[in-house]
């Protein structure tokens, strides 16, 4: 065996070690990009409560219920930086006409109630909820949980688009089926 052709392998094999490394450190970044997970389960993500701080002219003692969506940052990505939500479309089911024409509304963190509506970073694998919706005892309309604030008058089915999105990451987007009869104890919904 010639020691001359093992040398000349030395620097194809170093080229494609560097070439590799490059490869590999462009595509590491695209796959550390935070990707935003949303999901609704009526079960853990409708919610009965009192002593609701921050909503105008309601009194501590008044029980309301509260529709949400968890948002989440998938593990092991980078911190999603600067997220927002945003209420997209309401639509009557089933007829699917239009409630919400040609706006688009920014939606308030649980329990976070700064004007105008605050981004949040979101940590890998950490759940955070936004309201979407909520029924109040003693108030006959549903109210809307965006920014500005948004009601809806007549009882019935609505299907609400909620789309989240924040620094270089792909807008997430999810679809809930809302029913409201009217009082506040009906609220609820389900995936479409």
């Amino acid at each position: 065996m010639s020691w001359k052709a093992f040398g000349a392998l030395g620097p194809w094999f170093a080229g494609f070690v560097t070439f590799y490394l490059v490869v590999y450190t462009i595509w590491r970044d695209q796959w550390k990009r935070p990707k935003l997970l949303l999901s609704f389960d009526n079960d853990r993500d409708v919610k009965t409560q009192a002593n609701t701080v921050g909503w105008v002219n309601i009194p501590p003692s008044t029980v309301s219920r509260w529709l949400r969506v968890r948002v989440q940052n998938a593990k092991r990505r980078r911190v999603a930086k600067n997220c927002r939500a945003f209420l997209i479309g309401i639509e009557e089911a089933p007829s699917g006409e239009d409630k919400f024409p040609n706006d688009v509304r920014q939606l308030r963190w649980t329990h976070d109630h700064s004007t105008p509506p605050s981004a949040r970073d979101l940590l890998p694998g950490v759940s955070h909820w936004v309201d979407v919706a909520a029924a109040i005892d003693g108030q006959n309309t549903l109210t809307v949980c965006t920014f500005p604030p948004w009601v809806l008058g007549i009882p019935g089915d609505y299907v609400f688009t909620v789309q989240v999105s924040a620094e270089d990451a792909d807008p997430a987007v999810i679809k809930v089926q809302v029913h409201w009869d009217g009082t506040w104890p009906s609220l609820r919904g389900q995936d479409p």
